[in-house]
């Protein structure tokens, strides 16, 4: 009896351990980072940006932008991050999915972490927005090694699509399985040991 509990012991323990390690954010969209050679694109009241990505049914955990202050910059600068439905070439303002303020943390990659964003299978746009509750002055370097379509808004009149290397700044985004997936590969280990039990008691 003791080796049966032992066994549904160590089948517990195996899933909770492969659940946590199918946890770990795992990068779906990478544009690379840019190599900053070109003119970086601003980002502040006067410009906003966004970029167009298309994924499978997805729990985005993650999504950070390339980001450089500009001289200026307050301690502690904010900014939005957003996703839109597509529309077009460009964001469909109309619907926005996901909106939350983040704070720049220093030059380089920042965003929002540890979110639980559930997107269906298509196309979207990350938005990199500085609203009038935000306080960001800053820039987003190009040439990003693995570009994906952009667009650029002045904050009043909507995003106009643009394009090529000058336009192909940092982006990445990050998924994690969904729970329910985690909870059904738990369930069957458990169903697995729960067999074993009951042909052990059998006999």
């Amino acid at each position: 009896m003791k080796k049966i509990i032992s066994s549904l012991g160590w089948i517990a323990i195996l899933a909770i351990v492969v659940s946590h390690q199918a946890r770990a954010d795992m990068v779906i969209v990478n544009t690379g980072t840019p190599n900053q050679l070109g003119s970086p694109l601003i980002l502040s009241d006067g410009q906003w940006l966004a970029a167009e990505f298309s994924i499978g049914q997805s729990l985005l955990s993650s999504l950070e932008g390339f980001i450089n202050a500009d001289s200026g910059n307050p301690d502690g600068a904010t900014y939005t991050i957003a996703i839109y439905s597509n529309s077009g070439n460009s964001p469909d303002t109309s619907n926005e999915l996901f909106s939350q303020q983040a704070t720049f943390t220093g030059d380089g990659w920042n965003g929002l972490h540890g979110l639980n964003w559930a997107l269906d299978a298509g196309t979207y746009w990350l938005a990199f927005e500085v609203g009038s509750a935000d306080t960001l002055q800053g820039l987003m370097p190009v040439v990003a090694p693995n570009p994906l379509p952009t667009a650029w808004s002045d904050g009043f009149s909507g995003y106009t699509p643009a394009s090529g290397s000058n336009y192909s700044f940092g982006v990445r985004i990050s998924s994690v399985p969904e729970p329910s997936v985690l909870w059904l590969f738990a369930t069957g280990l458990f169903a697995v040991g729960g067999r074993r039990l009951g042909k052990r008691q059998a006999s």
